[in-house]
Protein backbone atom coordinates (compact mmCIF):
# COMPACT_ATOMS: atom_id res chain seq x y z
CA UNK A 1 0.00 0.00 0.00
CA UNK A 2 1.37 3.40 -0.94
CA UNK A 3 1.90 5.54 2.18
CA UNK A 4 3.00 8.68 0.42
CA UNK A 5 1.82 12.19 1.16
CA UNK A 6 -1.27 11.79 -1.01
CA UNK A 7 -2.94 9.59 1.59
CA UNK A 8 -2.33 12.08 4.43
CA UNK A 9 -4.50 14.98 3.32
CA UNK A 10 -7.90 13.25 3.18
CA UNK A 11 -7.85 12.04 6.85
CA UNK A 12 -6.72 15.49 8.01
CA UNK A 13 -9.44 17.12 5.91
CA UNK A 14 -12.06 14.74 7.35
CA UNK A 15 -11.02 15.58 10.92
CA UNK A 16 -11.13 19.32 10.22
CA UNK A 17 -14.54 19.15 8.57
CA UNK A 18 -15.90 16.92 11.35
CA UNK A 19 -14.65 19.36 14.00
CA UNK A 20 -16.25 22.33 12.25
CA UNK A 21 -19.58 20.57 11.79
CA UNK A 22 -19.68 19.41 15.41
CA UNK A 23 -19.07 22.95 16.66
CA UNK A 24 -21.44 24.58 14.17
CA UNK A 25 -24.69 24.25 16.21
CA UNK A 26 -23.26 26.73 18.72
CA UNK A 27 -22.98 29.47 16.11
CA UNK A 28 -25.80 29.07 13.58
CA UNK A 29 -29.58 28.96 13.65
CA UNK A 30 -31.99 26.10 13.11
CA UNK A 31 -32.42 26.86 9.39
CA UNK A 32 -28.76 26.20 8.66
CA UNK A 33 -28.77 23.04 10.77
CA UNK A 34 -31.79 21.68 8.88
CA UNK A 35 -30.08 22.41 5.57
CA UNK A 36 -26.91 20.64 6.65
CA UNK A 37 -28.98 17.71 7.95
CA UNK A 38 -30.65 17.32 4.55
CA UNK A 39 -27.28 17.73 2.84
CA UNK A 40 -25.88 14.90 4.99
CA UNK A 41 -28.86 12.71 4.04
CA UNK A 42 -28.38 13.33 0.33
CA UNK A 43 -24.60 13.01 0.54
CA UNK A 44 -24.92 9.63 2.23
CA UNK A 45 -27.33 8.45 -0.45
CA UNK A 46 -25.16 9.74 -3.30
CA UNK A 47 -21.89 8.34 -1.91
CA UNK A 48 -23.39 4.93 -1.14
CA UNK A 49 -25.08 4.83 -4.56
CA UNK A 50 -21.71 5.38 -6.20
CA UNK A 51 -20.35 2.08 -4.87
CA UNK A 52 -22.54 0.22 -7.35
CA UNK A 53 -23.35 3.00 -9.81
CA UNK A 54 -19.86 4.50 -10.07
CA UNK A 55 -17.21 2.04 -8.93
CA UNK A 56 -18.92 -0.95 -10.53
CA UNK A 57 -20.73 0.83 -13.37
CA UNK A 58 -24.26 -0.50 -12.72
CA UNK A 59 -26.83 2.32 -12.68
CA UNK A 60 -29.01 1.46 -9.69
CA UNK A 61 -32.18 3.55 -9.99
CA UNK A 62 -33.62 1.72 -6.99
CA UNK A 63 -30.91 2.60 -4.49
CA UNK A 64 -33.34 4.63 -2.37
CA UNK A 65 -35.23 1.38 -1.74
CA UNK A 66 -32.79 0.83 1.11
CA UNK A 67 -33.44 4.33 2.41
CA UNK A 68 -37.16 3.59 2.52
CA UNK A 69 -36.71 0.15 4.08
CA UNK A 70 -34.46 1.58 6.77
CA UNK A 71 -36.94 4.37 7.47
CA UNK A 72 -39.96 2.08 7.73
CA UNK A 73 -38.16 -0.60 9.74
CA UNK A 74 -36.88 2.02 12.18
CA UNK A 75 -40.30 3.64 12.54
CA UNK A 76 -42.04 0.30 13.15
CA UNK A 77 -39.41 -0.79 15.69
CA UNK A 78 -39.60 2.54 17.53
CA UNK A 79 -43.39 2.22 17.73
CA UNK A 80 -42.93 -1.21 19.29
CA UNK A 81 -41.14 0.46 22.18
CA UNK A 82 -37.52 -0.38 21.34
CA UNK A 83 -34.75 2.24 21.75
CA UNK A 84 -33.27 4.10 18.80
CA UNK A 85 -30.12 1.98 18.62
CA UNK A 86 -32.09 -1.24 18.27
CA UNK A 87 -34.40 0.37 15.71
CA UNK A 88 -31.49 1.54 13.55
CA UNK A 89 -29.84 -1.87 13.72
CA UNK A 90 -33.11 -3.50 12.68
CA UNK A 91 -33.39 -1.18 9.70
CA UNK A 92 -29.82 -1.86 8.57
CA UNK A 93 -30.18 -5.62 9.05
CA UNK A 94 -33.44 -5.84 7.09
CA UNK A 95 -32.03 -3.75 4.24
CA UNK A 96 -28.80 -5.75 4.08
CA UNK A 97 -30.67 -9.06 3.96
CA UNK A 98 -33.03 -7.67 1.31
CA UNK A 99 -30.05 -6.46 -0.77
CA UNK A 100 -28.47 -9.89 -0.58
CA UNK A 101 -31.69 -11.60 -1.65
CA UNK A 102 -32.42 -9.38 -4.66
CA UNK A 103 -28.80 -9.14 -5.81
CA UNK A 104 -28.80 -12.46 -7.66
CA UNK A 105 -31.82 -11.85 -9.92
CA UNK A 106 -30.95 -8.19 -10.45
CA UNK A 107 -27.35 -8.77 -11.49
CA UNK A 108 -28.43 -11.23 -14.12
CA UNK A 109 -29.48 -8.07 -15.96
CA UNK A 110 -27.11 -5.65 -17.68
CA UNK A 111 -27.17 -2.04 -18.79
CA UNK A 112 -30.57 -0.43 -19.27
CA UNK A 113 -32.32 -3.64 -18.21
CA UNK A 114 -30.60 -3.50 -14.82
CA UNK A 115 -31.58 0.16 -14.41
CA UNK A 116 -35.21 -0.62 -15.28
CA UNK A 117 -35.22 -3.64 -12.98
CA UNK A 118 -34.00 -1.63 -10.01
CA UNK A 119 -36.46 1.16 -10.75
CA UNK A 120 -39.25 -1.41 -10.82
CA UNK A 121 -38.05 -2.59 -7.41
CA UNK A 122 -38.62 0.78 -5.78
CA UNK A 123 -42.03 1.05 -7.46
CA UNK A 124 -42.91 -2.35 -6.05
CA UNK A 125 -41.88 -1.25 -2.55
CA UNK A 126 -44.08 1.84 -2.83
CA UNK A 127 -47.06 -0.32 -3.79
CA UNK A 128 -46.39 -2.71 -0.90
CA UNK A 129 -46.07 0.09 1.62
CA UNK A 130 -49.38 1.50 0.41
CA UNK A 131 -51.16 -1.83 0.78
CA UNK A 132 -49.68 -3.22 4.01
CA UNK A 133 -51.75 -0.83 6.09
CA UNK A 134 -51.54 -2.80 9.31
CA UNK A 135 -47.74 -2.57 9.28
CA UNK A 136 -46.88 0.62 7.40
CA UNK A 137 -50.00 2.74 7.85
CA UNK A 138 -50.75 2.55 4.13
CA UNK A 139 -51.03 5.72 2.09
CA UNK A 140 -51.58 7.69 5.28
CA UNK A 141 -48.02 7.02 6.36
CA UNK A 142 -46.61 6.15 9.75
CA UNK A 143 -45.63 8.33 12.70
CA UNK A 144 -43.00 7.72 15.35
CA UNK A 145 -42.98 8.82 19.01
CA UNK A 146 -42.86 12.61 19.02
CA UNK A 147 -40.05 14.68 20.45
CA UNK A 148 -37.44 17.22 19.43
CA UNK A 149 -34.51 15.21 18.10
CA UNK A 150 -33.18 17.87 15.75
CA UNK A 151 -29.77 18.33 17.39
CA UNK A 152 -29.15 14.61 18.00
CA UNK A 153 -30.25 13.67 14.49
CA UNK A 154 -28.02 16.42 13.09
CA UNK A 155 -24.96 14.85 14.72
CA UNK A 156 -25.97 11.33 13.71
CA UNK A 157 -26.56 12.37 10.08
CA UNK A 158 -23.24 14.23 9.87
CA UNK A 159 -21.36 11.28 11.39
CA UNK A 160 -23.07 8.88 8.98
CA UNK A 161 -22.23 11.05 5.96
CA UNK A 162 -18.57 11.38 6.98
CA UNK A 163 -18.34 7.65 7.73
CA UNK A 164 -19.79 6.88 4.29
CA UNK A 165 -17.17 9.06 2.60
CA UNK A 166 -14.40 7.42 4.64
CA UNK A 167 -15.75 3.98 3.70
CA UNK A 168 -15.82 5.00 0.04
CA UNK A 169 -12.24 6.30 0.30
CA UNK A 170 -10.95 3.08 1.87
CA UNK A 171 -13.00 0.87 -0.43
CA UNK A 172 -11.61 2.54 -3.55
CA UNK A 173 -8.07 1.82 -2.35
CA UNK A 174 -8.65 -1.82 -1.45
CA UNK A 175 -8.27 -4.94 -3.56
CA UNK A 176 -12.05 -5.32 -3.38
CA UNK A 177 -12.46 -1.84 -4.83
CA UNK A 178 -9.97 -2.66 -7.57
CA UNK A 179 -12.10 -5.69 -8.42
CA UNK A 180 -15.17 -3.45 -8.69
CA UNK A 181 -13.31 -1.14 -11.09
CA UNK A 182 -12.28 -4.18 -13.12
CA UNK A 183 -15.92 -5.28 -13.35
CA UNK A 184 -16.84 -1.80 -14.56
CA UNK A 185 -14.17 -1.79 -17.28
CA UNK A 186 -14.76 -5.33 -18.57
CA UNK A 187 -16.69 -7.86 -16.51
CA UNK A 188 -15.88 -10.81 -18.77
CA UNK A 189 -12.13 -10.16 -18.57
CA UNK A 190 -12.35 -9.74 -14.78
CA UNK A 191 -14.10 -13.10 -14.50
CA UNK A 192 -11.53 -14.73 -16.80
CA UNK A 193 -8.74 -13.56 -14.49
CA UNK A 194 -10.35 -15.23 -11.48
CA UNK A 195 -12.46 -12.44 -9.97
CA UNK A 196 -15.63 -13.90 -8.39
CA UNK A 197 -17.79 -11.28 -10.06
CA UNK A 198 -21.17 -12.61 -8.88
CA UNK A 199 -20.06 -12.62 -5.24
CA UNK A 200 -18.41 -9.20 -5.45
CA UNK A 201 -21.44 -7.63 -7.08
CA UNK A 202 -23.70 -8.98 -4.34
CA UNK A 203 -21.32 -7.76 -1.64
CA UNK A 204 -21.16 -4.32 -3.25
CA UNK A 205 -24.95 -4.02 -3.18
CA UNK A 206 -25.11 -5.14 0.46
CA UNK A 207 -22.36 -2.69 1.47
CA UNK A 208 -24.12 0.15 -0.39
CA UNK A 209 -27.41 -0.64 1.37
CA UNK A 210 -25.99 -0.12 4.88
CA UNK A 211 -25.41 3.69 4.87
CA UNK A 212 -28.60 4.29 2.88
CA UNK A 213 -30.78 2.36 5.35
CA UNK A 214 -29.03 3.91 8.36
CA UNK A 215 -29.61 7.46 7.12
CA UNK A 216 -33.23 6.51 6.39
CA UNK A 217 -33.70 5.51 10.02
CA UNK A 218 -32.10 8.73 11.25
CA UNK A 219 -34.30 10.72 8.88
CA UNK A 220 -37.57 9.27 10.15
CA UNK A 221 -36.45 9.66 13.77
CA UNK A 222 -35.95 13.37 13.08
CA UNK A 223 -39.09 14.14 11.08
CA UNK A 224 -41.28 11.65 13.10
CA UNK A 225 -43.46 10.89 10.05
CA UNK A 226 -43.05 9.28 6.65
CA UNK A 227 -45.33 8.22 3.81
CA UNK A 228 -44.69 5.97 0.78
CA UNK A 229 -44.09 8.85 -1.68
CA UNK A 230 -41.63 10.48 0.73
CA UNK A 231 -39.24 7.49 0.84
CA UNK A 232 -40.13 5.53 -2.31
CA UNK A 233 -41.16 8.37 -4.64
CA UNK A 234 -39.56 9.61 -7.85
CA UNK A 235 -37.71 12.50 -6.23
CA UNK A 236 -35.84 10.44 -3.65
CA UNK A 237 -35.18 7.74 -6.27
CA UNK A 238 -33.50 10.13 -8.71
CA UNK A 239 -31.64 12.37 -6.24
CA UNK A 240 -28.61 10.12 -5.53
CA UNK A 241 -28.23 9.28 -9.23
CA UNK A 242 -28.33 12.90 -10.35
CA UNK A 243 -26.01 14.05 -7.55
CA UNK A 244 -23.42 11.38 -8.35
CA UNK A 245 -23.63 12.13 -12.08
CA UNK A 246 -23.41 15.88 -11.52
CA UNK A 247 -20.31 15.59 -9.37
CA UNK A 248 -18.80 12.68 -11.27
CA UNK A 249 -19.44 8.97 -10.75
CA UNK A 250 -16.67 6.63 -9.65
CA UNK A 251 -14.80 9.27 -7.62
CA UNK A 252 -14.72 10.20 -3.94
CA UNK A 253 -15.37 13.91 -4.46
CA UNK A 254 -18.05 13.48 -7.13
CA UNK A 255 -21.00 12.65 -4.82
CA UNK A 256 -19.78 15.30 -2.35
CA UNK A 257 -19.68 18.10 -4.92
CA UNK A 258 -22.89 16.90 -6.57
CA UNK A 259 -24.77 16.76 -3.27
CA UNK A 260 -23.72 20.28 -2.27
CA UNK A 261 -24.52 21.70 -5.72
CA UNK A 262 -27.92 20.10 -6.17
CA UNK A 263 -29.04 20.63 -2.57
CA UNK A 264 -28.23 24.33 -2.90
CA UNK A 265 -30.15 24.57 -6.18
CA UNK A 266 -33.10 22.74 -4.63
CA UNK A 267 -33.20 25.13 -1.70
CA UNK A 268 -33.35 28.11 -4.04
CA UNK A 269 -36.10 26.52 -6.13
CA UNK A 270 -38.16 25.63 -3.05
CA UNK A 271 -38.20 29.27 -1.97
CA UNK A 272 -38.36 30.96 -5.38
CA UNK A 273 -39.86 28.53 -7.89
CA UNK A 274 -41.52 25.65 -5.98
CA UNK A 275 -43.38 24.34 -9.03
CA UNK A 276 -40.11 23.68 -10.86
CA UNK A 277 -38.53 21.74 -8.02
CA UNK A 278 -38.92 18.22 -9.40
CA UNK A 279 -38.04 19.23 -12.95
CA UNK A 280 -34.54 20.04 -11.67
CA UNK A 281 -33.57 16.38 -11.95
CA UNK A 282 -34.58 16.06 -15.58
CA UNK A 283 -32.90 19.33 -16.54
CA UNK A 284 -29.72 18.38 -14.70
CA UNK A 285 -29.51 14.96 -16.36
CA UNK A 286 -29.90 16.49 -19.83
CA UNK A 287 -27.32 19.21 -19.16
CA UNK A 288 -24.83 16.74 -17.71
CA UNK A 289 -25.23 14.41 -20.69
CA UNK A 290 -24.76 17.25 -23.18
CA UNK A 291 -22.02 19.37 -21.63
CA UNK A 292 -20.37 17.44 -18.74
CA UNK A 293 -20.72 13.68 -19.24
CA UNK A 294 -17.86 13.11 -16.77
CA UNK A 295 -19.28 15.37 -14.06
CA UNK A 296 -17.82 18.43 -12.36
CA UNK A 297 -14.78 16.64 -10.93
CA UNK A 298 -13.58 15.78 -14.44
CA UNK A 299 -13.97 19.31 -15.75
CA UNK A 300 -10.84 21.20 -16.69
CA UNK A 301 -11.40 23.63 -13.80
CA UNK A 302 -11.60 21.11 -10.94
CA UNK A 303 -9.73 18.01 -12.12
CA UNK A 304 -6.16 19.37 -11.67
CA UNK A 305 -6.95 20.54 -8.13
CA UNK A 306 -8.60 17.26 -7.12
CA UNK A 307 -5.73 15.21 -8.56
CA UNK A 308 -3.22 17.37 -6.69
CA UNK A 309 -4.74 16.67 -3.28
CA UNK A 310 -4.86 12.93 -3.95
CA UNK A 311 -8.57 12.47 -4.57
CA UNK A 312 -8.54 11.93 -8.32
CA UNK A 313 -9.41 8.76 -10.18
CA UNK A 314 -5.83 7.65 -10.73
CA UNK A 315 -5.29 7.29 -6.96
CA UNK A 316 -7.87 4.48 -6.95
CA UNK A 317 -5.35 2.32 -8.72
CA UNK A 318 -2.04 3.82 -7.58
CA UNK A 319 -2.59 3.07 -3.89
CA UNK A 320 -3.61 -0.56 -4.25
CA UNK A 321 -0.72 -2.97 -3.77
Amino acid sequence: MNTGSRTVLPPIAVLCVAGILCALPRFVGSYVLVWIFLLAVYLTLAASYDIVGGYMGYMNLGHSTFFGLGAYATAITLNMGYPLGMALIAGVAISAVFAGLVSYPLFRLRGAYFALGTFGLISLMEVLSNNLRGLTGGSGGISTPTGDHSLESYYLAVITAIATLVMSYLLARSTFGLALFAIREDEEVARAFGTPTALYKSLALVIASIPASLIGGIYVWNVTYISPPAVFGLEIALSPVVMAMLGGTGTLMGPFIGAISLTSVQEILWTKLPYFHLTTYGVMMVLIGLFMPGGLVRSRWLKPLIDRVGLGEKTHYANVS
